[in-house]
């Protein structure tokens, strides 16, 4: 399986230098589900822009899917950095993965899972003009979709892909995590949800809200049993979002953002089956980084 890059430390600063650093790293990973997927799907994006004048501004995602039968990881690293008085950097990343299958009346769901979030921000203020904020969520749900009639499921899946939040549905199974960062503000949080056939065997968390350098930390594992009753159609829908963003001073609009999206020369983008890997194992991952300025 492949493992994203992660950075773990601020760059370095002298005393006339404006320096910022954003990190967002997040992960999901189900394991061992007791049903195969009939069907699943992946739309995995990163995006970055950079601007520098007089200085330097890097991003850097890497963000991964991967897809079988029985399992679903999904995982991400977004960075941004910049030093001296103006620059603004914002790196993001996007994913959703459906799938679905049937399950017979009688039978239990049950499955393994784990998830982490960590997120970093580290800011040099001499003269209090520099804006960090990091952002990540990641999440499962399943849903009862018998009611869709069988002639519809294809057309009702993809636009789950391009739309999750167009299903109109409670879902039977979920499970969240999400963090917020910014040097700006009190909006600073590390949140856990879930449905109540979700078990939490191990849950770890950590952070600091306060000062220049602030951060926010936690890894859960846990598994879940759902029992049905009668035959069911139940679709899945994972979804991985965060973002790294830093800005000196806040952008105007007369800024001209330079624009890179994953496919861009300074990165990689990979689909398909990895080399080795089983014939049912899809795999997508997209890799930028880039540094403008000076």
């Amino acid at each position: 399986m492949a493992t994203p890059s992660t950075a773990t430390s601020a760059p370095s600063t002298s005393a006339n230098q404006a320096v910022t650093f954003a990190l967002s790293y997040g992960d999901l990973f189900l394991t061992n589900l007791s049903e195969s997927f009939s069907s699943i799907e992946s739309d995995n994006q990163a995006d970055t822009s950079a601007f520098a004048d007089g200085g330097t501004a890097t991003v850097h995602n890497d963000a991964i899917v991967e897809t079988d039968d029985t399992e679903v990881f999904t995982f991400a690293t977004s960075s941004a950095s910049g030093e001296n008085i103006t620059h603004f950097g914002l790196a993001q990343t996007h994913a959703t993965t459906v799938g679905n299958f049937s399950i017979n009346a009688g039978k239990i769901l049950s499955f393994n899972f784990t998830s982490a979030i960590d997120l970093e921000t580290s800011i040099e203020v001499p003269q209090k003009i520099e804006n960090v904020s990091v952002i990540r969520e990641v999440s499962f749900s399943f849903y009862d979709t018998s009611d869709i009639p069988k002639e519809k499921l294809s057309e009702f899946l993809a636009n789950l892909l391009s739309d999750p939040n167009s299903i109109q549905k409670s879902p039977l199974i979920f499970f969240s995590l999400s963090a917020n960062l910014t040097t700006s503000g009190n909006d600073n949080y590390l949140t856990s949800k879930k449905s109540e056939n979700v078990t939490i065997s191990t849950e770890f968390k950590d952070s600091n809200f306060a000062g220049s350098q602030k951060f926010a930390s936690t890894f859960v594992r846990g598994s879940v049993k759902h029992s049905f009753n009668r035959q069911a159609n139940v679709t899945l829908v994972v979804l991985r979002n965060g973002q790294a963003r830093v800005a000196a001073p806040e952008p105007k609009q007369t800024f001209a953002l330079r624009s890179m999206p994953a496919s861009a020369p300074q990165g990689a983008v990979t689909q398909g089956r990895r080399p080795g890997a089983p014939s049912n194992r899809y795999s997508d991952r997209k890799v930028v980084k880039y540094t403008v300025g000076k």
